[in-house]
Parts: C-alpha cells; sequence; structure tokens
C-alpha cells in the first residue's frame, strides 16, 4: 500500500510465482477500484494508470497527497484537511468530494 504499481508491474510480480493469466488480473484491477480498495490513478497525464491499496474504509475520509517524483500516494493529516476543506466551503460555497481529491506536489524523500 505504500506505493502505486501498473498491471503490468502486477503481471510479472503473480504470474511468475501463480498460474494468473493478465485477462485475470485486469478483471480483478477493475473490480476492486469498483468496490474501493484500489485507488486508479493517472500515470503522468497519460492515458496509462497506476493502481494502489487503499483498503481501509477511513482512507475514503482523507484527502490524499500524490509525489509527482515517485508516486507515492500518502493520506493528509486530518487537521490541516479539514482547515482547507472549511476554507474552500466558505470561500466558494463548494464543497469537495474527500474521496476523489489529489492534491499533487513532492514529497519529503524527493526534495532531499
Amino acid at each position: 500500500c505504500d506505493r502505486p504499481y501498473s498491471v503490468d508491474e502486477l503481471a510479472r510480480e503473480l504470474c511468475g510465482r501463480h498460474n494468473i493469466s493478465i485477462s485475470s488480473i485486469y478483471r480483478n484491477v477493475n473490480k476492486m477500484v469498483k468496490e474501493g480498495s484500489l485507488a486508479k490513478l493517472s500515470q503522468n497525464n497519460s492515458r496509462k494508470f497506476l493502481y494502489q491499496y487503499i483498503g481501509a474504509r477511513a482512507c475514503h475520509e482523507h484527502l490524499h497527497l500524490k509525489c509527482q517524483r515517485c508516486g507515492r500516494l500518502f493520506h493528509m493529516d486530518d487537521r490541516s484537511m479539514e482547515g482547507i476543506l472549511k476554507t474552500v466551503m466558505k470561500a466558494n460555497n463548494f464543497s469537495i468530494n474527500r474521496e476523489k481529491t489529489v492534491l499533487y506536489g513532492d514529497c519529503q524523500d524527493c526534495r532531499l
């Protein structure tokens, strides 16, 4: 859950250890995205996607931060998140969908 994977990366890992077809991987990845246990992330603004396990329901309550360099996805700190949500709502009379909101930047490790 600490980084996103492409379907090709998943296939290399799974098919090497198990007898699983690429179509089964796509089918299951799509099912898990619909169920909400995987996040589907655009890869460098292309038509290719990366998938990251987000599992727990609490993940849907957070805004997410995505590192543009390494691709890792983080939960935003609760206090910061609530401040941003309140500011946007008050200033713009607009409610943000937490589940679908990702802010892009560079993580601490990549800035070093």
